[in-house]
């Protein structure tokens, strides 16, 4: 991953810049010329093993050198005199120039190796109308599968009132959770069955997880517990359960007794690999075994996917797509990956038959060993920048729903993505995404209210590869215990003394890395209360966000190449839980000493769930760290927050969660001039003692803005921020609510300013929580001129009616409501005229959608989930009343969860 680690070398120096004022840019500039010759590696396809060595020698040189400006930057940095800083200076110009010189010299020795390759010589004939657009997802498209679909749906439809397994098997990449799916959600199945419920097993498999894959809600009972909770709720009712991509006859007996049989005609639909787990399982009908596509069903999905949306191609196009799709072995993942392919590459004649040709060059009967070269062709085909974004998802489980923001944070700290001019980092990541959407090396798993792509995942045949790619290039190793049995991740334990990324699935295992040079530590599963010993002195990127620890880990403060901080880790003050004292006012849960966390971009602090009573005391200087970009606070209150002249501004702050309400002051906000997104948290007394104003229009780049309440029948709140004559050393003084002495729910929780004092650029607002606000408030948001998104949740605003006055919402295009209950909804389209998306769940007493609604002509989905049914019916009266008045359809999705089934 030379390229990757060239542009990591690349950010590393902007930063310098940025911390100490050198002047490095002409180090900069060669590194960029360097990298551009590194980016040709994308024109030469396949494994070859001396390029490969090359690219590791330079990765090596350009990571030693990263970790070596680092440090000399942050001497620069803490200098206490012009001495050490001049020495400290010349110390980095030392160093970037001995790399340079052996990068140089190892990129020589890499053209000449390249160049002695045959490169490909494209054709001149080309097929110039083909777009480049991106290409659906595998499962929205099933070709040639009608009888089978036809004959799968008699069989859970129809049949004995017995309870019946019914099980699909077949190869990996050959469509059964595409055929599942479309099983799952057809409309005669879901008007059928009472309830539907579906859980992916996977080679990685937990009970657990498993079970609580199919129940409406997280639970922290015991397995035995949450097993006789799902028996309960599905006895009595007619039940489809779909378990997705099971492995073992262990799987099937671990789950098994967790389904009643009620003699109704309930069904479980059973995908897998294997026939044994099928033939254990099956209960009357021997399994479908899913075939092979024949030639005519292979071309028909590779013209869907390539040719159909244009008008005219070249009939050469085509021989050598009939070519390609016949080589693909009739496998529907190959063709969806070549498709992906195809749509990238070079449109010429030479291009598409050196592919063709490359499909076949697998003389072998084994169809997995050919999808995985299909799928190798794709790889070694990215660009140069899309390589190290591909291989970071070895990093991710099995199956796992990975969510977009998640994926963007890291990768924006991990350093290997491009600075593009006009660009935040962020929006790099998502093209980034997009862009291995476009290919189908993964794919889309959720959309989010707006259309935005909310959670991806990756096939696991796909991800196959992705391990074997990240295991050759050192770039991913993940660390299992001895019990594991996939031999590609077990095989990816090499050697920590290098600069690679170690994702830990058992708190064992994290005393492997003690000694590790690693780039990244990831702990992405939920580990119970560990003590760390952090003396991984090089790593960048530490996540154990969901790993309790018993406190903070003071041995964090000594990792300063940290660029992501992400913690959980219990507050100080559970332990003054009882005392009727006064908390002294040294109680702090992070040192003082954070700030030396010079390099640091995004920081995670998370509260132990459920034991979140009790909140964070951070130190101000959280907020003096110059190159922080995110900050996540958890339910907290800062010690000495009051800003001072000689307080940082933090011009790169752009993300700031969890921030008390007590803080939200004009002079605290100038602190953050580029300031994006803010989520204003804390318990009703923190808003209820806010007496100033919320001033938020110093706030000038902010876009979205979330209230957040949180309330607990037992919690531990500051009675006082800073009482008359008090001195830094007067202790804190707290109160805890119990039960019976909750905050009144009849008066409004928070007070919203006038529309001046909020950001005008806003885009974005959100209420989830008991506010107890009047519905007449909202007409405040109504005047907030740039306002596009409203979410309102948890009975933010409270009354049966909501009548929208005066201008309404003159620009508002995506409105959410979930668990708001009003019962009556007075509005026209007058007051949403760009309206469109609608989302409403859970307002179990709303009567009905306005009817006036149907003249929003910008108005394309209404979305409801757990209302009433007439609910449902005023949203299909509106689409109609579209389609008749103004010959235009929008989408109406009316469904009932599991959860709604389950309520008496």
């Amino acid at each position: 991953m030379a390229y990757a680690a060239v542009t990591s070398l690349m950010r590393t120096i902007h930063q310098s810049m940025e911390l100490t004022g050198c002047d490095l840019q002409p180090f900069y500039e060669k590194l960029k010329s360097l990298r551009a010759i590194l980016e040709k590696s994308c024109n030469i396809m396949g494994d070859h093993e001396g390029l490969t060595i090359l690219e590791v020698e330079i990765a090596e040189v350009a990571y030693t050198t990263e970790d070596m400006v680092d440090s000399e930057s942050r001497n620069v940095f803490l200098a206490q005199n012009l001495e050490e800083r001049s020495r400290a200076m010349w110390e980095i110009f030392f160093v970037l120039e001995q790399a340079l010189e052996c990068i140089a010299s190892t990129v020589k020795q890499w053209m000449a190796a390249s160049d002695s390759m045959k490169d490909l010589k494209p054709q001149t004939s080309s097929l110039v109308s083909l777009p480049e657009h991106a290409v659906e997802q595998p499962e929205n498209i099933m070709v040639g599968r009608e009888n089978e679909f036809e004959m799968m749906l008699d069989q859970l439809a129809r049949g004995g009132r017995e309870l019946e397994v019914v099980s699909i098997v077949g190869m990996g990449g050959i469509g059964k959770t595409t055929l599942a799916t479309k099983l799952y959600s057809d409309p005669y199945i879901m008007s059928r069955f009472d309830i539907r419920a579906k859980a992916t097993v996977s080679q990685e498999y937990c009970v657990r997880n498993v079970i609580l894959g199919l129940l409406p809600s997280i639970s922290d009972e015991p397995d035995d517990q949450l097993a006789d909770r799902l028996q309960k709720h599905l006895k009595g009712r007619r039940y489809l359960v779909v378990i997705d991509d099971i492995w073992t006859t262990e799987a099937w007996d671990d789950i098994k007794l967790c389904f009643p049989d009620c003699y109704n005609g309930s069904r479980i639909l059973l995908t897998t690999r294997n026939v044994e787990v099928a033939e254990c399982a099956r209960s009357g009908k021997p399994p479908h075994h899913m075939r092979l596509m024949n030639f005519d069903e292979s071309w028909n999905l590779l013209h869907k996917k390539i040719f159909e949306k244009e008008g005219s191609y070249s009939p050469e196009f085509e021989n050598i797509g009939k070519q390609i799709a016949l080589k693909c072995g009739g496998l529907p993942l190959a063709i969806t990956v070549i498709a992906g392919l195809l749509s990238k590459i070079s449109k010429t004649l030479g291009v598409w038959q050196y592919v063709a040709e490359n499909v076949s060059s697998v003389v072998s009967t084994d169809l997995e060993a050919k999808c995985m070269r299909v799928l190798a062709l794709s790889y070694h085909h990215l660009p140069s920048h899309l390589k190290p974004c591909f291989l970071y998802f070895a990093i991710f489980a099995e199956d796992e729903q990975i969510y977009v923001n998640k994926l963007v944070e890291l990768w924006a700290v991990e350093g290997f993505l491009n600075e593009e001019e006009g660009k935040s980092i962020e929006e790099v990541a998502t093209t980034c995404i997009n862009e291995l959407i476009d290919r189908s090396l993964i794919f889309i798993h959720n959309f989010s209210f707006r259309g935005t792509i909310e959670s991806c995942g990756m096939h696991d045949v796909t991800r196959e590869l992705c391990l074997r790619e990240a295991r050759n290039m050192n770039f991913v190793n993940v660390i299992r215990g001895k019990s594991y049995q996939n031999s590609c991740e077990q095989s990816m334990q090499c050697s920590f003394k290098s600069r690679n990324r170690i994702r830990i699935h058992n708190e064992k295992k994290l005393v492997w890395c003690c000694s590790s040079e690693a780039h990244s530590i990831i702990m992405l599963g939920g580990f119970k209360c560990v003590t760390l010993a952090l003396s991984f002195k090089l790593v960048r990127v530490l996540d154990l966000g969901l790993t309790i620890c018993p406190f903070f880990p003071s041995g964090v403060l000594s990792l300063f190449h940290l660029r992501y901080l992400s913690l959980c880790f219990k507050p100080c003050l559970k332990q003054y839980r009882g005392s009727k004292e006064a908390v002294p006012s040294s109680i702090i849960d992070i040192p003082l000493s954070i700030s030396s966390l010079c390099y640091l971009q995004t920081f995670k602090l998370y509260l132990p769930f459920p034991n979140s009573s009790y909140p964070f005391i951070l130190p101000s200087e959280i907020l003096t760290m110059p190159q922080l970009r995110k900050l996540h606070m958890g339910w907290n209150y800062l010690q000495s927050h009051e800003p001072t002249e000689n307080r940082l501004v933090l011009k790169s702050l752009q993300c700031l969660n969890q921030l008390n309400p007590r803080y939200c002051t004009g002079s605290f906000f100038r602190l953050f001039p580029n300031l994006k997104k803010l989520k204003v948290f804390g318990v009703p007394e923190d808003f209820r003692n806010h007496k100033d104003l919320y001033d938020f229009r110093y706030l000038y780049q902010l876009e979205k803005l979330t209230f957040g309440i949180y309330y607990s029948p037992i919690a531990c709140f500051l009675k006082n921020t800073a009482p008359s004559g008090s001195t830094p050393q007067d202790p804190l003084r707290f109160q805890t609510r119990f039960g019976g002495t909750a905050p009144p729910t009849d008066v409004p929780t928070l007070l919203l300013p006038p529309p001046d004092a909020f950001p005008q650029n806003l885009k974005s607002l959100t209420f989830r929580g008991k506010f107890s606000l009047a519905w007449k408030d909202l007409s405040i948001v109504g005047k907030l001129s740039k306002l596009e998104v409203l979410k309102l949740s948890d009975n933010a605003f409270i009354g049966e009616e909501w009548e929208v006055v005066e201008e309404g919402f003159p620009h508002l295009k995506f409105l959410f409501l979930d668990r708001v209950y009003i019962r009556y909804w007075r509005a026209s389209s007058d007051h949403f005229p760009y309206l469109e998306r609608l989302f409403l769940k859970d307002c179990y007493s709303l009567d009905s959608i306005p009817r006036d609604f149907a003249d929003i002509t910008t108005l394309a989905l209404i979305d409801i989930s757990d209302c009433k049914q007439s609910v449902g019916n005023s949203a299909k009266q509106i689409q109609q009343d579209i389609q008749d008045n103004y010959g235009s359809s929008i989408e109406v999705h009316t469904r009932e969860s599991f959860v709604r089934h389950l309520l008496p």
